[in-house]
């Protein structure tokens, strides 16, 4: 919403100043009550009127950006008066030249004429100023929008390039696990890693992707994973909705499955891991929930733990007010909830 107020502000700031002019101009029309000291305005306001833009812009333009803008105030405060000064000054010799010429006109009085131009020069300082600081306010949200989306990319594209590497990694130390086993299913594991890669390779590039594409690569996952592991290990993977109708940022899902495995499975007694995505018309409900099994011989390697945190950081970033993660850990179940608001 602020970049559209930014925007509109900036298309229309030409109109705004002619609206302002206009007002100046036809303002003082409206109290003047006689129709002599109509016919005097209009006689010698176009100068002052000239004189005062001039010195709007001379304060719009340079005086604020080069000396307020920078927090030179006693300067500032100084070109401002003599700004006054000299408008004030040749204001009033122009009416005196032209006094004479003036329709109605009485006893010309240079003091009175000198003091009645500060009471204009006072409203247009406070206008520059005014416009001047409003519109340095909304360039700065703009900038202040560029550099956050700039930021959103980069931060993004981090946390992605850090996802990969670490799920690449643990997915390797699985393949080698059944090639040390002369494992039968060595090969085929391969050929869901090449199906995995190409799915992390291509699509994840894209900004977002088919949430069907996404299952995919989850079964795929899982399936990988069934490979290494023993009977005693039941999975499920349950999908509610149809997925191919919604698209959703890659690689957001994954982390939560790939920490089930890797701490959810035991290969001495029976444990269980259950996955389950719901969706409805505007929003997603996943859940990953597993046994707590500790290894007598577990160390943290460096990395461990990347992917959610990772998750957790983009989905701040994609999803600002639009999702909740509830983690539920008793000492025996792991549960990890997240439920996702569809942006529109």
């Amino acid at each position: 919403m602020e970049v559209y107020r930014t925007l509109i502000y900036t298309r229309f700031t030409p109109w705004l100043h002619v609206l302002l002019w206009l007002a100046f101009f036809l303002m003082p029309l409206l109290f003047i009550d006689t129709e002599s000291g109509r016919e005097r305005f209009i006689f010698l306001g176009w100068f002052l009127q000239l004189l005062m833009m001039a010195y709007f812009y001379l304060n719009y333009l340079y005086l604020i950006p080069a000396f307020f803008l920078k927090k030179k105030i006693l300067r500032f405060i100084l070109l401002l008066l003599g700004g006054m000064m000299v408008v004030c000054f040749f204001n009033t010799v122009f009416v005196y030249v032209t006094f004479d010429f003036i329709p109605h006109h009485h006893q010309f009085d240079f003091w009175h004429s000198f003091n009645a131009t500060i009471y204009p020069s006072i409203v247009i300082i406070t206008l520059s100023i005014a416009v001047r600081l409003t519109s340095e306010w909304f360039k700065n949200e703009r900038q202040k929008k560029e550099m956050e989306a700039e930021k959103l990319s980069s931060d993004l594209a981090f946390l992605k390039s850090q996802i990969n590497p670490h799920f690449l990694f643990n997915i390797l130390n699985n393949i080698c696990s059944l090639a040390r086993k002369k494992s039968d299913h060595t090969e085929n594991a391969i050929i869901k890693l090449s199906q995995i890669m190409r799915y992390m390779l291509q699509d994840s590039k894209d900004e977002k992707v088919s949430l069907g594409k996404e299952v995919e690569y989850l079964e795929s996952y899982i399936q990988l994973q069934q490979l290494r592991i023993s009977d005693q290990v039941k999975i499920s993977f349950t999908v509610e909705g149809d997925p191919e109708s919604f698209f959703i940022e890659p690689l957001l899902l994954i982390p939560f499955v790939e920490n089930a495995f890797k701490h959810g499975v035991s290969y001495h007694e029976p444990s269980v891991i259950e996955i389950r995505l719901a969706l409805s018309s505007e929003s997603l409900f996943f859940t990953v929930q597993n046994n707590i099994v500790k290894h007598k011989d577990e160390t943290l390697e460096p990395g461990s733990g990347i992917g959610l945190k990772n998750v957790m950081r983009r989905l701040d970033l994609l999803y600002p007010e639009q999702h909740n993660i509830t983690i539920t850990d008793d000492g025996k179940l792991y549960l990890a909830e997240l439920t996702l608001q569809f942006r529109k």
